[in-house]
């Protein structure tokens, strides 16, 4: 049980760090970069998401483990689409979908 509370206070630590304390997730934002603020949030996903896994496969409290398993994920899916996807750029052309 106590596992999966690490991963719900984790979430609501994200929560915390994207609404109340935004101001100081802007101020490292630009006097250290993007990834002072992206990896932290990457950290919280990813152990709130192994915690609520852990919790599914020890069938520790369903209904906690559940939740905490899916909002997990859509941390890290938040990092991918925030931090990664612009990072990729525009792909380049490919020359057999195009006519000349």
């Amino acid at each position: 049980m106590k596992i999966v509370l690490l991963g719900l206070v984790s979430q609501i630590v994200f929560i915390l760090f994207i609404s109340v304390f935004g101001f100081i997730r802007l101020s490292m934002y630009h006097h250290f970069g993007v990834y002072s603020v992206a990896l932290p949030e990457l950290f919280l996903g990813v152990i709130s998401f192994l915690c609520g896994v852990y919790g599914l496969f020890k069938k520790v409290n369903y209904k906690l483990s559940l939740p905490v398993t899916i909002f997990g994920f859509l941390i890290c899916l938040w990092f991918i689409v925030l931090y990664l996807l612009p990072e990729a750029g525009i792909p380049p052309a490919i020359p057999w979908f195009y006519s000349e």
